[in-house]
């Protein structure tokens, strides 16, 4: 109660400030497992569910990757559609988040309700732009955000890359981008373009760490294998999971009516994609799950988060490579 009225009842302020302060005993409260919130309020651990996540999260010695265009240019339902995107993200607690189409209303969202979480971005240059979230309990930054912006797209894109290690053992290279959009000729000119520059910036890095780059690329199949497919050493993580078809379309207007566009033949398409270039052993990664999320529609709003489903994916090291 004290810390409540010292945080004016906001809940998430509170709950920072109770792990930030010593408590009875003498001891530091755990910023690693903070208690949990939902959009109703505080989740409620008298059955033991919390704990259970928590050990749950724990044991889990596998990298946990969530990549989602969360259309924060749709202004319809905003609010309602972000705070679910922050509920996934909270209830799951991936180790790492690449958000495309965040804009400074949402960037906002995101800081005040994922408190687990720490916001990584570049000083927005246009309406929307790219954000990581990197869990504080498992990911600790090793180097500065770098920010590369595609010199020649009209759209005003840009890739994040953030070298960071995981759970203090694991070298990896984060990275995300939205590639250029549409499929009109020079769009698509673009977006090959900078999917090379992409590939290219994966294959300069450190060969001990583990680069993963993940977001809504607005690909077609006919377009990597336009450029000669991912080189050598990158491979596209829902196909290393073994290609399930239940994760394949990102974009799936036979489904996701949140555009309400009418299509004679409504497209279903693979927009979002992972790619990995895996670090030398005994420290390689391989992509062992892949599915969807945010395919729930809201109770409020009867609509979807997003008009685009998030994609998860889940690393763990091969056998005999294991520390």
């Amino acid at each position: 109660m004290c810390y409540l009225q010292q945080s004016s009842w906001n809940v998430e302020s509170a709950i920072n400030t109770f792990f930030e302060s010593p408590i009875d005993g003498g001891g530091q409260g755990n910023r690693d497992n903070p208690i949990m919130v939902s959009d109703h309020g505080l989740l409620d651990s008298s059955d033991g569910s919390l704990n259970s996540q928590l050990e749950a999260e724990k044991s889990n010695p596998n990298l946990t990757v969530l990549s989602w265009n969360i259309d924060g240019l749709d202004e319809r339902n905003l609010l309602e559609r972000t705070r679910k995107v922050c509920h996934v993200i909270n209830s799951e607690k991936p180790d790492a988040v690449f958000l495309q189409e965040v804009i400074p209303e949402t960037l906002s969202i995101f800081q005040s309700k994922c408190p687990g979480y720490v916001c990584k971005y570049h000083e927005p240059t246009c309406a929307y732009f790219n954000l990581m979230l990197l869990k504080n309990s498992s990911i600790k930054t090793t180097h500065d955000l770098q920010c590369t912006h595609f010199h020649s797209s009209k759209m005003e894109r840009h890739l994040l890359c953030q070298p960071v290690m995981f759970k203090n053992k694991t070298e990896l290279i984060l990275m995300t981008s939205h590639l250029e959009s549409t499929g009109e000729g020079q769009c698509k000119v673009e977006r090959k373009g900078q999917l090379q520059q992409v590939l290219t910036s994966m294959t300069e890095q450190p060969p001990q760490a583990t680069v993963i780059f993940g977001g809504d690329t607005n690909l077609r199949d006919a377009e990597v294998s336009a450029i000669g497919g991912l080189p050598n050493g990158i491979v596209d993580a829902w196909e290393e999971s073994g290609s399930p078809a239940d994760a394949k379309f990102t974009w799936d207007v036979s489904i996701n009516d949140n555009l309400d566009l009418k299509y004679r033949n409504k497209p279903r398409l693979r927009f979002d994609r992972l790619f990995v270039r895996s670090a030398q052993p005994p420290h390689a990664l391989k992509t062992t799950k892949c599915v969807l999320v945010g395919q729930e529609r809201l109770a409020g709003c009867g609509r979807f988060p997003s008009d685009h489903w998030g994609v998860w994916c889940e690393f763990s090291q091969p056998c005999g490579d294991q520390n």
